[in-house]
């Protein structure tokens, strides 16, 4: 999680930090709070009333496939109702801060920060949401570069039309005035908008403006690392060839039923590719699951240990697990539920690191094993996945990103 690691940074650095978390599954982060030293503000979202409840709505989102549709259902349900929840957090955050650091989607930290005239650096985990007419517009088929102007006037209509009414609802409520565009005014601070991507894969495009910062993937700093590899798969990894790894991360619903649906997909897949696989379920009896030579079943990983000693990832495309297996010097299969994460996808093809991005909605076993058994069959993938997990080794976000805080927001030299 690129705020955990940015906040564990900042103690390490010598601040004091307090870290605001909405959590729509109620999944509680005090264990990390008090292993990184920062203080935990959680913000309860009133909409969920169970976990059965927040699992069915997250499903809901995920089988729309239209990410139209799913943004619109992740507002309906997701956020809207833990706005002004969020809002009395951000307050409390600008009274008691010297400079805050926002999610470019958490709108009620800006009108907190500008109402209060305290410092804002807004953070993007994707380098696709800042209009430019080097990038391809996100949602939209590559074109050529004569097709962006075009795509981004579209792109930016659909994502104002969600996102406007209920930002400026809230500004215009404070005595602000209202946002025109979200993509440059509510998504990206003034003063500051760290852009957290490596600048191996995100190469700056000259037409944005100063304050969008690429400061490089925020990894946790390695003296707070404490996750190790169990016994039974350091022993799995060690007994033959290197497997596939598979995990959906936060994508998984946590009903058995839903994880039950998924790992039918990705047994029948691993059958037909004929491999190894470790396959990671959200499911602490891991009883309820088959036992197979082939696989080992996992509830979490560390992955930066782990991926490097796999064949490939087969991921959902999330930003952190996209990250993990950049790192890891490791090639990816991303079967993508949503939103950002057929960017990512269509990103990892582009680094000629990928196979070619699946949809969560309709994947069938056929599909993955041929997808598996053809990156698996490209060395050169490999190759290239090696090359640019060693460029992305020598870079520290986390530190890039503080030093960009301390003298833009705080007034510090370095």
């Amino acid at each position: 999680m690129p705020f955990t690691a940015l906040a564990a940074g900042l103690v390490e650095a010598g601040h004091e930090v307090t870290l605001a978390v909405t959590d729509n599954v109620g999944r509680d982060y005090g264990g990390l709070a008090a292993r990184f030293g920062y203080q935990l503000l959680a913000v309860p979202n009133p909409a969920v009333a169970s976990e059965h409840e927040a699992q069915s709505i997250w499903r809901a989102i995920i089988e729309a496939g239209n990410p139209i549709r799913q943004a619109e259902l992740v507002m309906k349900y997701g956020f809207d109702p833990a706005v002004e929840n969020m809002y009395a957090s951000a307050q409390q955050l600008c009274g008691w801060s010297d400079a805050v650091i926002g999610h470019f989607f958490v709108f009620p930290l800006r009108v907190a920060a500008e109402k209060l005239h305290v410092p804002m650096a807004s953070l993007n985990v994707v380098h696709n949401c800042i209009p430019s007419k080097h990038i391809q517009p996100p949602g939209l088929p590559n074109l050529g570069p004569w097709s962006y102007a075009a795509g981004w006037f579209l792109v930016r209509r659909m994502v104002n039309r969600i996102f406007l009414p209920r930002v400026n609802a809230l500004r215009e409520r404070e005595g602000q005035p209202p946002d025109r565009d979200v993509m440059e005014q509510t998504w990206a601070a003034k003063q500051l908008n760290l852009v957290a991507v490596s600048p191996t894969i995100c190469h700056r495009p000259p037409d944005w403006q100063e304050r969008h910062q690429v400061c490089g993937f925020l990894n946790p700093p390695a003296t707070l690392e404490s996750y190790s590899v169990s016994v039974a798969l350091a022993e799995f990894l060690a007994a033959g060839k290197p497997p596939v790894y598979m995990t959906f991360g936060s994508m998984m619903l946590n009903q058995l039923d839903y994880i039950r649906e998924t790992v039918d997909i990705w047994i029948e897949a691993i059958r037909l590719a004929k491999c190894r696989a470790v396959l990671q379920v959200p499911w602490d009896d891991l009883l309820a699951f088959p036992k197979l030579d082939q696989v080992l079943w996992v509830t979490r990983s560390p992955y930066k240990q782990v991926f490097p000693r796999c064949s490939l990832v087969v991921h959902h495309g999330g930003a952190g697990t996209t990250q993990s297996s950049l790192l890891a010097g490791c090639p990816s299969i991303v079967v993508a539920h949503m939103a950002d994460q057929y960017f990512w996808g269509a990103e990892l093809e582009r680094l000629g690191v990928a196979g070619r991005t699946l949809k969560r909605k309709g994947l069938n076993a056929n599909d993955l094993a041929k997808a598996i058994e053809e990156v698996c069959a490209t060395p050169a993938m490999r190759d290239r996945a090696q090359s640019i997990g060693q460029s992305v080794a020598q870079e520290n976000g986390v530190r890039t990103a503080i030093r960009l805080v301390e003298s833009r927001l705080l007034g510090q030299s370095s």
